[in-house]
């Protein structure tokens, strides 16, 4: 260990460290020049969100008490070289320094606010009054956080944000449980820390007040494959972050999904499910059948999974039946959640027990905003029912539309982007819409 420190020193002895100072303050020390890197990469961030940077918390701030309150700015942690980093930096204050825990406890505070910013958990969500975390039952730490989010945000994906950011200092989980939130839902309480000795208590709260700040829209392509090579093509290197969703039984999937994950794509699975009219509306091989018992469910599932590769989601294809089913969508759902998985219900027109059902078992889902398809074949007919989709998207907040791939809408959606970005619309993988 001591040779890895003396090797980091070496190494970044012309390079900017990223311990910094206590923050605000007029006898606080000299800003070191990895603060001010922090400083910039938050104004970045800031920049392209559209939200003012804050400020450093002030002596007065309820933040100032707290022996983690943390600068502006978190490290990014982009490659090897950033968590190595980080990592001797730990072991440095842990071996070197261990009386000074206020910098221990700094450093870890901004690495896991970096890890949270990633996953779309921004300062704002953190509630650090000292003793919040306690009260609501995690027990004593020096730093105590109550994060508040939306009611279908991923526990899964916070604790492995959480999870990931801490093995990087070299500390660990301590405990972590999933309990009844206050209001609905069910809450998540972790305890980080080195060794036995925890540095943070964390408490994730869902709020039912709370959705998703800022408007995005995920555009799901269907129907395409490795047939149509030019226009696969166009969907790879498009500048807009496509999800694209396979069918199990289309020919060339495994090939055509290693394409896409190779080219940046996030994939879907298109899960097909019984319809009315079934069997004269056949949905395929594999399809989620009324009569099916669960474990043949969650066999299909798997099958249809691993024919498609590693997948963020499910989109249905076709069933009006299935998702009117209880025991059918709530074995679908299970499935889902196990492998913390967005659903897209697809199915069209008609009743549903999807949200009733995601809500009540906590599974992430999400119905179909609307589609490109059918819209017309000219640019003038695509382009105005685009401005119809993205008003949609503006009122809810989030919107999910999907069309089959062809050179008129990709032409129409590359040259509409601009236009949205300055409307501060942000278009993002499918998976993203919720977290």
């Amino acid at each position: 260990m001591l040779c890895l420190v003396g090797v980091v020193l070496w190494i970044g002895r012309d390079r900017p460290l990223l311990l910094t100072s206590s923050g605000g303050g007029r006898d606080a020390p000299p800003r070191r020049p990895a603060e001010e890197k922090d400083d910039r990469v938050a104004r970045g961030r800031a920049a392209r969100s559209g939200v003012a940077p804050e400020a450093a918390p002030s002596a007065a701030a309820p933040n100032a008490a707290v022996p983690g309150a943390a600068p502006p700015g978190a490290p990014v942690v982009d490659s090897d070289w950033d968590r190595f980093r980080l990592r001797a930096e730990s072991e440095f204050l842990r071996v070197f320094r261990p009386r000074d825990r206020a910098a221990l406890i700094r450093l870890t505070s901004r690495t896991l606010r970096g890890a949270l910013e990633e996953i779309g958990i921004d300062r704002s969500r953190i509630d650090e009054r000292s003793g919040a975390a306690a009260a609501a039952g995690t027990g004593r730490a020096p730093v105590q956080w109550v994060i508040e989010v939306p009611p279908r945000a991923s526990l899964f994906r916070i604790n492995d944000a959480v999870t990931q950011a801490i093995d990087i200092l070299g500390g660990r989980v301590i405990s972590g449980r999933e309990l009844p939130a206050q209001t609905a839902g069910v809450a998540l309480q972790l305890r980080v820390g080195y060794g036995d000795r925890a540095t943070h208590a964390i408490v994730v709260e869902p709020n039912p007040e709370i959705a998703d700040a800022g408007t995005r829209i995920a555009f799901v392509v269907l129907d395409i494959g490795r047939a149509t090579e030019p226009l696969f093509q166009s969907i790879e290197t498009s500048g807009i972050p496509f999800t694209v969703a396979l069918r199990p039984d289309q020919p060339g999937v495994a090939r055509a999904s290693r394409a896409l994950r190779a080219a940046g794509r996030e994939i879907f699975l298109r899960l097909p499910m019984e319809p009315l009219g079934y069997p004269n509306v056949d949905p395929g091989k594999d399809a989620i059948l009324l009569d099916l018992s669960r474990v043949e469910i969650e066999e299909r599932i798997n099958r249809c999974l691993s024919t498609v590769g590693s997948a963020q989601g499910v989109i249905t294809r076709l069933g009006s039946a299935a998702v009117n089913d209880p025991d059918v969508i709530r074995a679908v759902l299970g499935e889902v959640k196990r492998r913390n998985l967005l659903f897209i219900d697809a199915h069209g027109a008609g009743p549903s027990l999807v949200e009733e059902v995601g809500e009540e078992i906590g599974a992430r889902t999400i119905p179909l905003g609307g589609t490109l398809d059918g819209s017309g074949t000219t640019t003038a007919a695509v382009r105005a029912r685009l401005k119809q989709l993205v008003q949609t998207a503006i009122q809810r907040g989030t919107l999910a539309v999907t069309f089959k791939a062809s050179y008129l809408f990709l032409t129409v959606l590359e040259a509409e982007r601009a236009k949205w970005i300055e409307q501060g619309i942000e278009v993002v993988p499918a998976s993203r819409l919720v977290l």
